[in-house]
């Protein structure tokens, strides 16, 4: 499902926002997968340059400079790939930058979060990850499973992330990573990304809702474990019109591990308190910068790390 068009993208423009990791496809085949980063790119072209698609750091400086947007096509899941590494190549091409190796359900590669087997990667998940490597595509582990996750880590020879997920310290659900995982990313390279979903961060999150203060003790917690320099923000807001009741009890029937609402579908409490949208980052960094947070460790979480992994998965210069 494509969720936003113009008016979102009109709202991205004016968020202040420099760079996006846009999931063009949750888990879709290829034929849609496909179609929708060419509808996406037809979109873009309509906002006369306010939103543009990137294809490595060079245009996010573009878009500094500018103030405009640099969007990026990503995937949250390598269905689309199927079992054909040549797919990924033709993705690759059409611009497809970040890609999560799956989607909560077991697919071709490896096992998500979803799966109570916990099973590992495939033979094929292992070239898949080569090539992602060999080409330069960011892998994405938020929707992988713990073993998956693990593994994952291990095999590859570039550094991954996992951009939007919590932390089962603080909610025991396997949706959110172990300290383990977070250790293990951070000693090959990785960062972490911190989601902005209630129900992630604090244990009361789907019945009292959580605020920026409870995110930044998720932070806290990541910085005391691996170090500033591989935490990021990854708040996982987009357009707010996905958040509909229809479309979360979609999500509860389908992926009832996912602690994003409750039972009785209250939309307000999936995000923190003043969290909701794109524009909402600067809360993140007001709460940060009132507990003693530098400037400098500011700019790695909001950016400045996430960068410098990008440059070593891209190959392009720091």
């Amino acid at each position: 499902l494509n969720w936003a068009d113009e008016v979102y993208l009109g709202k991205l423009a004016a968020s202040g926002v420099t760079a996006v990791n846009h999931a063009v496809s949750i888990s879709q085949d290829y034929d849609a997968a496909a179609a929708g980063i060419a509808g996406w790119q037809r979109r873009l072209a309509e906002t006369g340059g306010r939103v543009f698609q990137a294809y490595g750091l060079a245009d996010v400086d573009r878009a500094h400079a500018e103030g405009t947007v640099a969007w990026f096509a990503g995937f949250e899941d390598s269905k689309p790939v199927g079992e054909d590494l040549w797919r990924l190549h033709a993705l690759h091409q059409m611009g497809l930058r970040f890609m999560g190796l799956t989607y909560q359900n077991r697919n071709y590669a490896a096992d998500g979060s979803g799966e109570v087997a916990n099973g590992g990667l495939s033979r094929f998940g292992r070239a898949l990850i080569k090539e992602c490597n060999a080409l330069g595509i960011a892998l994405d582990l938020s929707h992988t499973g713990e073993r998956s996750t693990l593994e994952t880590i291990e095999a590859s020879e570039k550094p991954v992330l996992v951009t939007h997920a919590g932390l089962t310290r603080f909610v025991d659900s396997p949706r959110n990573k172990s300290d383990q995982v977070v250790r293990a990313l951070a000693a090959r390279g990785g960062v972490f990304g911190l989601a902005a979903k209630s129900g992630f961060l604090s244990p009361t999150g789907l019945t009292d809702g959580a605020d920026p203060e409870v995110f930044a003790d998720n932070i806290d917690h990541l910085v005391q474990l691996v170090g500033i320099d591989h935490v990021i923000v990854g708040t996982d807001v987009g357009d707010e019109r996905k958040y509909s009741k229809a479309g979360m009890a979609r999500v509860r029937r389908l992926y009832p591990e996912i602690p994003i609402v409750g039972d009785d579908l209250n939309l307000d409490l999936i995000h923190p308190e003043g969290m909701g949208t794109p524009a909402d980052l600067p809360r993140i960094t007001e709460v940060l910068a009132r507990r003693g947070y530098s400037a400098a460790d500011l700019t790695a979480v909001l950016g400045g790390n996430l960068r410098r992994v990008l440059a070593d998965i891209w190959d392009t210069p720091k």
